[in-house]
């Protein structure tokens, strides 16, 4: 295990979203509590201490981890290896035995209301063929409706479940899924298909895939893995582009406000096109594509940073404010505006999304480059 692999998978922990599987495999790293990169070094303190104390927190299972590390881009190290040690001392060490070390960013944190604006939750209206619409938020379980051959159930653990229980009687109805600014949901269609949203989303489906492909659309941002089904291939469309799968796992970012559509893979394969032509993705690759007329660009994606949202993070690599301000305005439901010249402002760190945004605002101001003032449920960003 990396450095940076223990770090968030400790975070994930923290946050209450580890499966069984990763908390046995955290549980057992503690028993060695050495890193790939780098060996145990007397700096770091007494290593026996330090595994006695995460493990003591472990057990206990508190609130999400609040910090890791923040720093502007700008003022990075260069060597890879630098900065997983920094991230390391000042993730693990100084957080459990050097409380002073974090004076600065706790600060910063006191400055804004403690019981400010709240992140967002688990919410989702299901607008069903008929234009009637269904409150959805994770208090309400069991059956919801039962129509043209489906049963629409909510599990406890929070997510839309459709059952095709026989084909639909009269051709094909379409429903929508969809979260405001500070909600997130999970679906599973009809084919077995699961699918995630982020906030500010949604997701229109057929409530039975007839003929010969299975066909959606998303707004927003949507992480999806594909029941795998070789005699129907799975399309999504997204302002004017389209996504063929077979069966794979990937993530699709295509808010109206920014600049560019983001289709990340993480597994098997998957075919972007618009009228300017097609891509083939393989594993670990971005596709970047504007409208149906604008030209398809692949790059090797930062898998970690692309599902982030979906795992219970903000994660940012040398990313500016302005694209950080508008992950953080959707996720807790803000408005945002700046004042003064915002140029050269970029940040990587990696924070829960489960903090009040108060902490966000914190860690980022503690790099002494950027500064906010909440008013209300505005955010007013100066250098």
């Amino acid at each position: 295990m990396t450095t940076e692999e223990y770090l968030l998978l400790y975070e994930k922990f923290l946050a209450g979203n580890c499966t069984e599987q990763e908390k046995e495999l955290l549980a057992g790293y503690l028993d060695g509590f050495e890193l790939e990169e780098h060996p145990w070094k007397e700096e770091m303190g007494d290593k026996e201490q330090v595994r006695t104390e995460i493990s003591k927190r472990l057990q206990e299972e508190i609130k999400p981890a609040k910090k890791v590390l923040w720093m502007p881009a700008a003022k990075r190290l260069s060597a890879v290896a630098a900065i997983l040690l920094i991230v390391l001392t000042a993730g693990l060490y100084r957080f459990f035995f050097h409380p002073s070390s974090r004076i600065s960013i706790e600060k910063k944190i006191a400055q804004h209301p403690v019981n400010g604006i709240k992140p967002g939750n688990n919410q989702a209206v299901l607008t069903l063929a008929d234009g009637s619409e269904i409150v959805l938020d994770s208090t309400r379980n069991g059956l919801l409706t039962s129509k043209n051959g489906v049963e629409i159930k909510q599990t406890q653990k929070g997510q839309v479940l459709y059952t095709c229980l026989q084909p639909a009687s009269r051709g094909v109805s379409w429903n929508t899924i969809s979260t405001p600014a500070g909600g997130q949901y999970q679906i599973v269609l009809g084919d077995g298909t699961r699918a995630w949203l982020n906030a500010a989303s949604s997701l229109r489906f057929p409530i039975t895939f007839e003929g010969a492909e299975r066909a959606v659309e998303v707004t927003g941002e949507v992480y999806f893995e594909v029941a795998q089904d070789k005699s129907k291939p799975f399309k999504v469309s997204f302002n004017g582009n389209t996504i063929a799968v077979l069966g794979t796992h990937f993530n699709v970012m295509a808010y109206d406000d920014e600049a560019k559509n983001k289709v990340t893979l993480l597994e098997g394969s998957i075919k972007i096109s618009n009228h300017t032509g097609q891509q083939l993705l393989k594993p670990g690759m971005q596709a970047l594509v504007g409208d149906s007329n604008s030209s398809i660009t692949i790059r090797k994606a930062n898998l970690e940073e692309a599902v982030a949202w979906k795992n219970g993070y903000f994660i940012f690599d040398n990313e500016n404010i302005q694209s950080i301000m508008r992950k953080v305005a959707r996720w807790y439901n803000v408005t945002v505006t700046y004042q003064g010249n915002m140029t050269g402002k970029e940040f990587t760190g990696t924070v829960s999304r489960f903090e009040n945004v108060s902490e966000v605002l914190g860690m980022l101001e503690a790099t002494e480059i950027i500064h906010f003032n909440l008013q209300g449920r505005n955010i007013k960003v100066t250098p």
